[in-house]
Order: C-alpha cells, then sequence, then structure tokens
C-alpha cells in the first residue's frame, strides 16, 4: 500500500541565502565585537571612491575596485585596494571584508585581507589589497558592495 503525504505549502518568498548570512553575520555579530563598523555603498569599478567607514579614529578612507585587474593587459583577475588611516594614539591592526551585490541584493562576491604582520602607527595609512578569488562568474553583475571593518 502506497502512502501519501499531505501536500507541502508554496515557499515563500526568501533573501538569497548569502544575503541572510551576511546581513546576521552584519545585524548580531559585528556589533557585539568591539572596535567594528561597516556600511554599504553603490559599485563603481575603475574608480576611486569616497568611504566613511571608521573604528573610533581609523578610518576606511577610500578604496578602488581594479574591475577586472590587469598584468601587461591581461586579465589576471579582480581586486580591490582600501586606503585606511589611523588617527588614533594607539597603533592599530585592521581586518577588513568587502561583499558584492547584484541589482536584486545578491551577493555575487566577498573577500577579507588585514594586518598580518605589524600595524598601523598613530597618525599613518596604510592600503590593503583584497583579491576576489574562486567565485568570480557573477562579478561583472556588482552593482553594491558592503565594506566591513575591524580594529584590534
Amino acid at each position: 500500500m502506497m502512502r501519501t503525504h499531505p501536500p507541502l505549502p508554496a515557499p515563500a518568498r526568501r533573501a538569497p541565502r548569502g544575503t541572510l548570512a551576511l546581513a546576521a553575520f552584519l545585524a548580531f555579530v559585528l556589533p557585539a565585537l568591539a572596535g567594528a563598523n561597516s556600511a554599504r555603498y553603490r559599485f563603481e569599478g575603475n574608480k576611486r571612491l569616497s568611504l566613511d567607514v571608521s573604528v573610533d579614529d581609523v578610518r576606511a578612507e577610500e578604496i578602488k575596485f581594479e574591475w577586472p585587474a590587469t598584468l601587461l593587459r591581461f586579465k589576471s583577475g579582480y581586486k580591490a585596494t582600501v586606503k585606511v588611516a589611523n588617527g588614533s594614539s594607539r597603533q592599530a591592526a585592521v581586518g577588513i571584508a568587502v561583499a558584492l551585490f547584484d541589482q536584486d541584493g545578491k551577493l555575487v562576491g566577498a573577500a577579507t585581507t588585514g594586518s598580518t604582520i605589524g600595524t598601523i602607527d598613530p597618525g599613518d595609512s596604510a592600503d590593503f589589497t583584497l583579491d576576489f578569488n574562486h567565485v568570480t562568474g557573477r562579478l561583472e553583475q556588482a552593482s553594491q558592495f558592503q565594506i566591513a571593518v575591524e580594529v584590534r
């Protein structure tokens, strides 16, 4: 005898998983961490974009997406460079995450970077390079990005 089960309800329209995961991370985890902040901006490739994301007196000032990056006229990948200035009176180790979204808010790529050896001295600035590797098939569709900055 074959058993029948009641039909499943129609699925509710949900946000893409990547968007929900990032939103949960930013909404619940980042505020709980001392020294973290984030903001969302309109994406534009091959142009310096001003940022205003700060943690205390350490500030991400600008980002430039090299879309796609080239080496000797050959496409070599996708990358971004973030300039961070330390306006505080102490040394700062920095972590940076950038997530890219298409016009529908779907996650299309992400990259992270940060201080590995050393720190940014008070009054100095440093450039951090983020390489967008492995998940690159839809990066050309990026229309907005979210940047998170953590200072340790």
